[in-house]
């Protein structure tokens, strides 16, 4: 509750009811009137209680529930046990979206992000449809880090993975104040940070591609012997701790690179409507080697 309380007030949304607290976050009515006494932030009151989501989702983590975030981290770390294990794991990511404002004139127009951040427009249906079909291929084994990286992601161990509003996740005067990040606003830092030190390294945005679903992400790149290497020492940490990944495998200095697809240089949405963020769910399967 410590840590929670360092996120500034302004930036909390209270839109969770305590029906959502349990179904999402596996938080009951016992466990939420404890986090209440111990100082999570809420308004309302009785059963009229709402919360900001980040605050559960961060809570139900580090309290070891199996909450949403819990779930997808365990399937993130499961699928990258299996593509590390593949010599050149191939993955399908379908491409799903719905209409964030229904009921408008004409059909809908998806702008779907695809590699090298181009976006063409489909025209579908307002209901969830398919717009694009993903597939990918990638190594499962990367180069080691030479020691000016290796120092570099060392400097990050301090940090803590918590979900994060987006008016602070890029800050990094709130990620050294306060030591706590994710991924994006980790990634941020490396990308800058290690300009500053004189290493070739990139911002990155696009898919960690695992079953059942896939999900939009961020991570740094180095330049390693003429490639690009993915870097997440963030995630690599919040995988062992919550996801069951073996860290001796996969300490937060390797790379995690067999279940990320790079689509562009910078944060954006994977779907767009109108410029509106589209609801969007990418199911994806890992295909047999030919």
């Amino acid at each position: 509750m410590e840590r929670l309380k360092l996120v500034p007030d302004e930036h909390r949304r209270f839109t969770v009811d305590e029906q959502s607290a349990r179904r999402l976050h596996r938080i009951g009515p016992e466990l939420l009137s404890a986090l209440c006494e111990a100082g999570v932030p809420f308004v309302g009151s009785g059963a009229g209680r709402l919360f900001d989501g980040y605050d559960l989702g961060n809570a139900a983590l580090h309290l070891g529930l199996s909450s949403v975030q819990r779930r997808a981290i365990r399937s993130w770390a499961g699928s990258l046990r299996t593509a590390s294990a593949a010599e050149s794991p191939r993955w399908r990511v379908d491409v799903t979206a719905s209409c964030p404002v229904p009921g408008h004139a004409g059909p809908c127009r998806y702008g779907v992000l695809l590699p090298g951040a181009r976006r063409p427009v489909e025209a579908a249906s307002p209901r969830e449809t398919t717009l694009a079909r993903l597939y990918t291929r990638s190594r499962g084994h990367w180069p080691d880090f030479p020691p000016a990286v290796l120092d570099l992601l060392r400097t990050l161990e301090p940090v803590g993975f918590f979900l994060l509003p987006e008016a602070i996740r890029w800050d990094p005067g709130f990620l050294w104040s306060t030591h706590m990040a994710d991924c994006g606003g980790a990634a941020a830092w490396l990308v800058a940070e290690g300009r500053r030190r004189g290493l070739d390294v990139r911002f990155s945005f696009g898919l960690l591609v695992a079953k059942p679903y896939s999900t939009p992400h961020c991570w740094a790149e180095f330049l390693v012997g003429g490639r690009w290497v993915p870097a997440d020492p963030l995630l690599l940490r919040a995988m062992a701790a919550w996801g069951g990944l073996d860290a001796a495998a996969h300490p937060p200095h390797s790379s995690p690179g067999a279940v990320y697809h790079r689509l562009a240089g910078r944060f954006t949405k994977v779907v767009s409507h109108a410029g509106v963020w589209a609801p969007t769910s990418l199911p994806t399967e890992l295909l047999p080697c030919p």
